[in-house]
């Protein structure tokens, strides 16, 4: 590094350093001997040099109409100086240099968790072209192009695994504390760490498309965005200020004491007050995004400290969302026959049930318990399969029904060979006028006692059968509940399931209120009323299914957002992991945000009001009161950075 560069680099800390040397040799030389006129000298010089970036912001200020805590210490300098106070004007330039480059190198420790997230992806990849591996930039892989990553390696790009097995560190992106396994067909992504094995990565984002990248552009905004009381703040401000010239004017019209007016000038710039807020915000979404938590902005940051209710869908929230059939029973149909009618129905569904029904259709063996009767095979017609006694083993595979229509919220109608299938819940029967018999009501009343989902399958208006799924509790959803009501956040279970199943999974995890047997309105329409009396709702869903939810919300809050682009780009707030645990450490930041702040504003409030009353008491003079003024700056920058640790 050239000199030139060097001083660029540094100028800030050079120029002040200079001034400070200027300053104290000045006063020294004045003080230990009787050169006044050359110590008065050296201290115009140490003004001018300290003063001068100072200077040209303050015109640019005043052009512009906007004064500020520059315009005023440029006024404080050039008054001391008319008035004959050298010392006073070089004392007060240096310790605003010197305050504003201890500010500059703390706020760039708020920034640190965005600097270490652009140091995650590495500059080049290893690249299979035409056979061989060639190493080119990580920018310049293609969509599609297979990367090998070796144990040690941080992956350069996002992808799919397509050969290998190892554990990746995803903490990066995810926050998760400890490494994922992955193997064929598993997402990975740009930044995070190969610890174990070698895998192959299809690529499926690069360069600036990839999720890191997403995740530090979104980091960028929040942290330039303004938060209420960021921008009250700001709007106060460009009053306060001339306020401030008003009173100093009109305290030396009074008095005919310029330096208590200089002095004034000087004390009364609301730097604290301003840069408090925004120190907290910076801090606590840095924090957040290290732990895998997204903040869209200091507006939904200060918001989300107000929470009072947590409103958590159940399936792939509160439960993994990985439903498996446990349970088929056939009424007049084999059990087998029941659940093949179901799949054929289900298959072109994209819901989450119809999935595990096609999976137990085609493993008809893995788990599934059948209450009586075989599984038949697909060449037959449907009223010849009643009893056919044939192996899934041997079905021909799942048919596409002739025709599909989806009913949200409640199920499917599909045609088959002349037939009408319909698989759904309660709701879409009753709707449809199809008659429940009674020992078909017990045997679904059973299921859902026991926490499971019951789906009713009905052929030509007759109930053939009935399916019962389960979606496993999360393992933390107890305890994650059991964090929010200690922090005094109310909690509520919205779920499309029957109220039985409801009941039994929120006592489960102590929610104390539930709702069930919702359609996606309905939730949305719950979450209006919750905010029509006054309270503050956060809506955790998966960013997608529950969109209207999450976006009536006061704050939406997706789960699983890693590698979602709709969710990472919408979401007021996105973890980026399927973990629970995520929910009341992001509420628990956002209320500690949220009291720092109001500490930071009373800092600077109190130490304004004290500094005025020292002012015009005569106890406190113009470095004096500099000085403080910009140890009252510091003590708020270091007040929100302890968010850094929360």
């Amino acid at each position: 590094m050239n000199p030139q560069q060097y001083y660029r680099k540094h100028r800030k800390a050079i120029v002040t350093a200079t001034s400070g040397f200027l300053y104290g040799g000045g006063w020294s030389l004045g003080y230990v001997t009787s050169f006044d006129t050359l110590s008065a000298a050296i201290l115009v010089l140490a003004t001018i040099v300290g003063g001068y970036d100072i200077a040209k912001v303050a015109v640019h200020e005043i052009r512009s109409r906007t004064l500020g805590i520059k315009t005023l210490v440029t006024l404080a300098a050039i008054g001391a100086i008319l008035i004959g106070e050298y010392w006073e004007a070089a004392a007060v330039v240096f310790l605003f240099s010197l305050g504003s480059y201890l500010e500059g190198r703390t706020m760039r420790k708020t920034r640190n968790a965005l600097q270490e997230l652009l140091e995650m992806t590495p500059d080049t990849a290893l690249v299979r072209r035409d056979g061989d591996h060639i190493e080119v930039p990580a920018h310049e892989v293609e969509e599609g192009e297979v990367v090998i990553v070796r144990p040690g390696e941080k992956l350069p790009v996002d992808g799919v695994v397509v050969d290998g097995e190892s554990a990746v560190n995803q903490a990066s992106v995810t926050g998760e504390s400890a490494p994922v396994h992955k193997r064929d067909g598993d997402e990975v992504y740009a930044g995070t760490v190969n610890q174990e094995g070698a895998l192959e990565v299809e690529t499926t984002g690069a360069g600036s498309d990839t999720t890191l990248q997403r995740i530090i552009r979104r980091v960028e905004e929040a942290q330039e965005a303004k938060a209420p009381t960021e921008s009250l703040i700001d709007r106060f401000a460009t009053y306060y200020t001339p306020a401030i010239i008003v009173l100093a004017v009109g305290a030396y019209v009074v008095t005919q004491n310029a330096l208590l007016a200089l002095t004034l000038l000087v004390i009364g710039c609301p730097g604290a007050l301003v840069i408090g807020p925004p120190v907290s915000i910076v801090s606590a979404i840095g924090n957040a995004a290290r732990s895998g938590v997204l903040m869209k902005g200091g507006e939904h940051l200060e918001r989300a400290g107000k929470i009072d209710l947590v409103a958590l869908d159940k399936t792939g929230t509160l439960t993994t969302g990985e439903t498996s059939v446990t349970n088929v029973r056939g009424f007049d149909y084999d059990s087998g026959e029941a659940l093949r009618l179901a799949a054929i129905a289900e298959k072109k569904s994209e819901h989450h049930l119809a999935g595990a029904v096609l999976d137990a259709a085609r493993s008809p063996d893995d788990g599934v318990i059948a209450d009586g009767g075989a599984y038949v095979d697909g060449s037959e017609g449907v009223a010849d399969r009643r009893a056919s006694g044939e192996t899934a083993a041997e079905q021909a595979g799942i048919p596409d029904p002739e025709e599909f229509t989806v009913a949200a919220g409640k199920g499917v109608i599909a045609w088959y060979e002349g037939h009408e299938i319909v698989v759904g819940n309660r709701m879409l029967l009753d709707e449809r006028d199809i008659a429940v018999p009674e020992a078909v009501e017990e045997h679904v009343h059973d299921r859902e006692e026991s926490g499971e989902t019951a789906v009713y399958v009905v052929l030509d208006g007759d109930v053939a059968g009935v399916i019962a799924l389960r979606d496993r509790v999360r393992d933390a959803a107890p305890s994650v509940v059991g964090a929010l009501d200690d922090a005094g956040v109310q909690t509520v279970m919205l779920t499309g399931d029957n109220e039985r199943t409801a009941r039994t999974v929120a006592e489960y995890v102590g929610i104390d209120d539930y709702r069930a047997e919702l359609l996606p309105e309905d939730k949305q329409r719950i979450i209006s009323e919750l905010r029509e009396e006054d309270t503050v709702v956060a809506m955790v869903g998966d960013g997608i299914n529950d969109a209207p939810s999450l976006a009536t919300a006061d704050i939406g809050i997706a789960m699983g957002a890693a590698g979602t682009d709709t969710a990472i780009e919408t979401a007021d707030m996105a973890l980026m992991a399927d973990d629970l645990e995520r929910i009341p450490y992001a509420v628990g930041l956002s209320k500690a945000t949220r009291w720092n702040i109001y500490e930071n504003v009373a800092i600077a409030v109190l130490t304004v009001t004290l500094l005025l009353a020292g002012v015009l008491t005569n106890y406190v003079h113009l470095a004096a009161g500099m000085l403080v003024h910009e140890a009252s700056v510091l003590a708020v920058i270091l007040n929100g950075m302890r968010l850094l640790r929360h």
